[in-house]
């Protein structure tokens, strides 16, 4: 695809110039002489691109202008435009672009796919002895004592080995303590010196909500850590906050360059300073994107405690680009390890203790932390991966003792959803509550699917039923689940038409739930997801028309600029 100019800036000639001087400094000397109001805001207007507003009263445009508080002040034509906003001091001349809205991701770990680039990145799919080597040839680089930290491993398919991943990892790295984080979030392998610093031994019973691996034969340790049963290691190897602020800078950079305006991260690990790392990027006006945040409700502490602590970090101003008014829970885990939750049980278990999976919460404990933390106005975001997590979240959102209506205008989410049972479908939008699917790159492929099939019979091949919920009328948005998969909106609404299960119908459609439905969902409808007067300036330019395009071709289409608050964060070379 030929790529376009962008963004050739004009501004008024010489003699308007002048003209608007003398204007300028007319209005000046009235405001003197009427008791110094603030002179008018400076105005931008953006013309000759096709401008996508998301708006359904006035789906496209020519023209749009905004000020120099990132107000949109009109859109329309750009006669239309220019009638209400006057002369211009700033003109952006585009060259037959598309403007959309700024994509907005409800599902993203944006300080630790910072923090993950400078970490030991290791391939999935490999065996233990080549990962030991992998790691033995990091920490080669390591001085002696500290933490060897790598990630990216494929840990579902150490278990069961001779030796085991303890036993292996020891003989290779003795003098540092290690974590190798895997590639889905779901688990963590350490060797002696890494699991002694969390605190783990060989008496270290199961945590609420976790697993500590162990051999079937002998019952000792292998080092592998599973769901919750990881956060010890990961909180005793966590990175400083420097390394924590670098890496939400670095991941800052990468939301822009991918046209990404609005986020929620839903890392949310307080215990691992992510939230503080957020807090001094606002406080020093660094944030180049809007970010509506999680927090981490961990299952092993105590509910008062943990109710206390997320309490004091909860903020909601709407005029801050910081938003911390969201709560993290994970209702179950993966497929993968056999821990997502089903309905029926696994066809082949990966653990014979857990035939239908595995849950986080005790069912009374996630019911209270649902109906109270939604007393304190935190939003929801439930981690559901099996049928039988999607009912139980379904079943505590219901359980709220408040008025339905306002229940449902909190928009709690439910997020992956891989398997959705069909009595439930309906009662997404009958509680008002949020499907977010990602059609990541792995989980849409064949082969993968083909892989679950071996645990999971046939239900393997009806996962991430987008277009069901979106049909039934739930409020239904797609969301990335980066640095876990691939970050780019553009390659998630190509998935999204092309997958072979569940295509949804077009690219609105798809551009849609990536937009003004994931701006409802965070709270942020009224204020950001389109372009129209009195919202936000946060908007995206692409090289080409993804509404044109043959969908295989839109994950190849070219960001060429992002501008979040009216403030340009990012231009292609």
């Amino acid at each position: 695809m030929a790529r376009p100019r962008l963004g050739r800036v004009r501004r008024p000639t010489a003699s308007a110039a002048a003209v608007l001087a003398l204007v300028l400094l007319a209005t000046l000397l009235v405001a003197c002489s009427s008791g110094g109001d603030a002179p008018a805001a400076a105005v931008t207007l953006v013309v000759g691109g096709r401008i996508w507003t998301a708006d359904a009263k006035q789906p496209w445009a020519d023209a749009l202008a905004y000020d120099d508080e990132g107000v949109i002040l009109a859109v329309g034509t750009e006669d239309e435009v220019s009638r209400q906003v006057g002369e211009a001091d700033e003109v952006v001349e585009l060259d037959g672009e598309l403007v959309l809205p700024g994509f907005q991701d409800a599902h993203v770990h944006v300080p630790e796919a910072g923090i993950n680039e400078n970490l030991c990145l290791l391939p999935p799919g490999r065996d233990l002895a080549t990962y030991v080597r992998l790691v033995a040839d990091c920490a080669a680089d390591v001085p002696e004592g500290q933490w060897v930290r790598a990630a990216g491993a494929s840990l579902f398919g150490l278990r069961g080995t001779t030796p085991t991943p303890l036993a292996a990892l020891d003989a290779a790295v003795p003098d540092h303590p290690v974590v190798v984080l895997d590639d889905l979030g779901h688990a963590a392998w350490g060797n002696t010196a890494g699991l002694t610093a969390a605190g783990i031994t060989a008496s270290t019973p199961d945590p609420q909500g976790g697993i500590v691996a162990r051999d079937r034969r002998t019952g000792e340790l292998t080092g592998l850590l599973l769901e919750d049963a990881q956060q010890p290691l990961r909180n005793a190897s966590a990175p400083s906050p420097d390394e924590v602020d670098a890496g939400l800078r670095v991941a800052m950079d990468e939301l822009a360059r991918n046209g990404v305006t609005t986020v929620s991260d839903v890392g949310g690990y307080w215990q691992q300073g992510h939230t503080e790392a957020w807090l001094r990027a606002a406080a020093a006006d660094e944030l180049t994107v809007r970010a509506v945040n999680a927090l981490y409700v961990y299952p092993s502490l105590d509910l008062e405690d943990q109710l206390a602590e997320l309490g004091s970090r909860f903020r909601d101003d709407p005029d801050d680009l910081l938003q911390i008014d969201t709560a993290k829970i994970y209702v179950d885990g993966i497929l993968d390890l056999g821990t997502a939750q089903l309905l029926a049980p696994y066809d082949d278990p990966p653990d014979p203790r857990f035939p239908r999976g595995f849950g986080y919460f005790a069912e009374e404990q996630l019911t209270s932390y649902v109906a109270r933390l939604h007393a304190m106005g935190f939003r929801i975001s439930f981690h559901v991966i099996g049928d039988a997590a999607v009912r139980r979240a379904l079943d505590a959102v219901a359980a709220i003792p408040a008025d339905r209506a306002e229940v449902a205008g909190r928009h709690h989410r439910l997020t992956h959803t891989y398997l959705v049972d069909p009595a439930d479908v309906p009662r997404f939008a009958e509680l008002g509550v949020v499907a977010d699917f990602q059609v990541g790159e792995e989980s849409t492929d064949l082969a993968y699917l083909d892989d679950l099939s071996e645990i999971i019979g046939d239900r393997a091949y009806d996962l991430i039923p987008v277009d069901t919920l979106a049909d039934s009328g739930a409020l239904t948005i797609l969301s990335s689940d980066w640095d876990a998969d691939l970050l780019s909106p553009l390659g998630i609404i190509s998935r999204a038409l092309t997958r072979e299960a569940h295509p949804l119908p077009d690219a609105e459609t798809a551009a849609r739930m990536l937009t003004i439905d994931a701006a409802t969902a965070l709270g942020m409808g009224d204020r950001t997801g389109s372009l129209e007067a009195g919202k936000k300036a946060d908007f995206v330019v692409l090289s080409d028309d993804i509404f044109t395009l043959d969908p295989a071709e839109i994950a190849d289409v070219e960001v060429l600029s992002t501008t979040v608050d009216g403030v340009e964060v990012f231009r292609a070379d």
